[in-house]
């Protein structure tokens, strides 16, 4: 071959040939960029739809089956994963990778947006948003754990204590805290008593509603000062549900 010849005629410049060759080698990987995390966008769509009160069957039925039946025929659709629990109901996207990911999500917006009109009243605004590897996925997860200390315990320490120090951690972007524990009050409602006064649970609820609200009236200025009005009709103190007026059958206020 003609570099074997050149090479053996000219043995120097062989030699400076290849000691060129590796001089630019070492530059270029001394140039080449690596990155722990790259910057890497896949060809998939998440969805995530709420629907209050409902059970996984009604939410499976009424809404996801319907989604999935309209996305599944947009062009560049690989594989479709959905799920569904009380509530709340999510669904997975994956296209190929020739796919142009800017027309396939204006094309996905625009099917859920044509099966929309089906979903029952209280189904809330889907959200669709494209996959994104540096904040849709974790990259450390932490749990607390203790044999003393209550759920409630270690919901504060996990929320106002380990949580803010790790916000203000270099290089952290989020810090999301799951399971945590709230305090809540629980009403148990007499079956019985409701026929009785031919009171529905949906009353109790807006009843609950309205009293326990902080609102805002407005706002009285003079010459020489502002003043803030609002109502504070929170309640304070869970002994104060007993006194709450739920509905009026004539001239009787019901209380819970």
């Amino acid at each position: 071959m003609w570099i074997t010849r050149v090479s053996i005629h000219n043995p120097v410049f062989a030699a400076m040939v290849m000691v060129a060759l590796c001089v630019l080698g070492l530059f270029s990987y001394a140039k080449l960029g690596v990155e722990q995390m790259p910057d890497i966008t896949f060809p998939g769509a998440w969805m995530e739809v709420r629907y209050p009160g409902a059970s996984p069957e009604a939410l499976e039925r009424e809404v996801i089956k319907p989604i999935e039946e309209a996305v599944n025929s947009v062009a560049g659709v690989k594989r479709i994963t959905s799920g569904a629990r009380e509530g709340q109901g999510w669904m997975s996207i994956e296209f190929s990778l020739d796919a142009d990911m800017g027309k396939a999500m204006q094309e996905v917006r625009d099917r859920v947006a044509s099966v929309q009109g089906g979903f029952p009243r209280d189904v809330k605004q889907p959200t669709i948003q494209r996959w994104n590897n540096d904040n849709a996925q974790p990259v450390v997860e932490m749990a607390l754990v203790s044999k003393t200390r209550s759920a409630r315990e270690l919901s504060l320490i996990g929320e106002n204590a380990i949580g803010k120090r790790l916000q203000r951690v270099e290089g952290v972007a989020r810090v999301d805290i799951n399971g945590l524990t709230q305090r809540e009050v629980r009403i148990d409602l007499d079956p019985a008593r409701l026929r009785a006064y031919n009171v529905t649970p949906a009353e109790i609820a807006k009843a609950l509603a309205d009293a326990n609200a902080d609102q805002p009236v407005g706002l009285i200025s003079d010459n020489t000062q502002d003043a803030l009005l609002r109502v504070e009709g929170r309640v304070r103190d869970p002994r104060q549900f007993e006194n709450l007026v739920i509905a009026k059958r004539g001239n009787l206020s019901l209380t819970l």
